[in-house]
């Protein structure tokens, strides 16, 4: 009976773990964070944004990121991105 109280234990663990890990952003989907700033670089595969309160955020930008607009520096620009940062999303704002 302790080993299946201990094996129910263990399941529920591994559950509540999994449901965290996915709720972190990591994933793709659309479910990331989002950034709204000026770009101020755009080199090779990542653009820097520096948003409303000052601070740098560099992406990284490949075939799988939806852009819409023209992304370069001086553009505002809202960025969905990961954790990890890779944009899932970057979108030209007026």
């Amino acid at each position: 009976m302790k080993k299946l109280g201990m094996f129910f234990i263990m399941v529920l663990m591994v559950a509540g773990f999994s449901a965290v890990s996915f709720a972190g952003g990591d994933h793709p989907g659309g479910h990331g964070n989002k950034t709204v700033g000026e770009v101020i670089k755009a080199e090779g595969s990542f653009v820097t944004v520096k948003d409303d309160h000052g601070k740098s955020h560099k992406f990284h930008v490949d075939k799988s990121t939806k852009l819409k607009g023209k992304i370069k520096s001086g553009a505002k620009v809202e960025v969905e991105s990961t954790d990890r940062g890779h944009a899932i999303s970057m979108m030209v704002k007026n």
